[in-house]
């Protein structure tokens, strides 16, 4: 299998995998809420001992009714139910709901996207009427998914830009160092096609010293004749020798600079890439050091 596909196939895993946990803990808060909803109604209903709202309420709710000719749906701050909630965050979000069951109404709430309890049935002790009460809470979807947990999807997700980096630098150097060939201390990877100096940088060669340089580099010994250079890199010119030389004696010093490579010519015959004897390179760091301390 190629190694891309590979590495971008575990990546993928692991971000859905991530996307997985954060939805996972995402409806695991809403279940804790929910949980937090139903004891908070459950302990506020045994504390008032059936007598969960005023009778003012159930007389306004009915003459509410009456009015509307329809449903209608009461939200009041109850702040009993608010300190019985666990979750703090919880208290000023959170509010009561009843209906009246009877021939009218059978008790069922209308649909919400808000997070509510379960629906208890109770009997008001003052009035004798059977209510169907709900506890809410307005929260939306970004408090819900701070409120979760969601460690394991952070460290997924962490996990997943980790690889797709170094996945990223492993091709980089891959492509880098794939089939690389040296020789005086320059770089040729077949890969891209490109030449690169002792610290990795690419060298940036015109387009007719790159072509120049891959055919030296490929040709046997590093050697060409003049006539084979000139056919290849000009084959209308009649006459190139002077473009070659120009070409050569331009790329020479970008060479002996960034390698211990140099084009040398035979008798107008040849050319060829030759490594730098180790006298001429240590009078070129001499040059370059007198230099150095003449200009300071």
């Amino acid at each position: 299998m190629d190694s891309r596909i590979l590495s971008v196939g575990i990546f993928v895993a692991l971000m859905l995998s991530s996307l997985l946990a954060g939805r996972q803990g995402y409806l695991g808060a809403k279940e804790e809420i929910t949980a937090d909803l139903n004891q908070a109604l459950l302990r506020m209903v045994e504390e008032r001992q059936g007598n969960i709202v005023t009778q003012d309420s159930i007389r306004a709710y009915k003459r509410l009714r009456q009015v509307s000719d329809g449903e209608v749906w009461l939200a009041i701050a109850d702040r009993k139910l608010c300190r019985n909630l666990k979750n703090q965050k919880l208290k000023d979000k959170t509010f009561l709901s009843f209906n009246i069951v009877d021939e009218v109404c059978s008790g069922n709430f209308p649909e919400s996207d808000m997070i509510s309890s379960d629906t208890l049935i109770v009997n008001h002790k003052a009035t004798g009427t059977t209510l169907a009460v709900r506890s809410y809470t307005r929260l939306s979807a970004i408090w819900i998914f701070r409120m979760s947990d969601q460690r394991w999807s952070s460290l997924l997700a962490f996990v997943a830009l980790l690889w797709a980096i170094g996945s990223m630098l492993r091709m980089r150097k891959k492509n880098v160092s794939g089939e690389v060939s040296s020789y005086g201390g320059l770089f040729y990877s077949s890969a891209n096609e490109c030449f690169y100096d002792a610290h990795h940088v690419s060298i940036d060669f015109t387009p007719m010293q790159h072509q120049l340089m891959r055919m030296l580099w490929h040709a046997p010994s590093h050697s060409m004749s003049k006539e084979a250079i000139c056919a290849a890199l000009w084959p209308k010119k009649t006459d190139a020798n002077n473009t070659l030389y120009t070409l050569v004696r331009r790329l020479k010093p970008i060479l002996e600079t960034c390698s211990e490579l140099q084009i040398v010519a035979h008798r107008g015959r040849s050319y060829s890439l030759e490594i730098k004897k180790k006298t001429e390179c240590q009078d070129n760091v001499r040059k370059m050091s007198a230099s150095f301390f003449t200009e300071r």
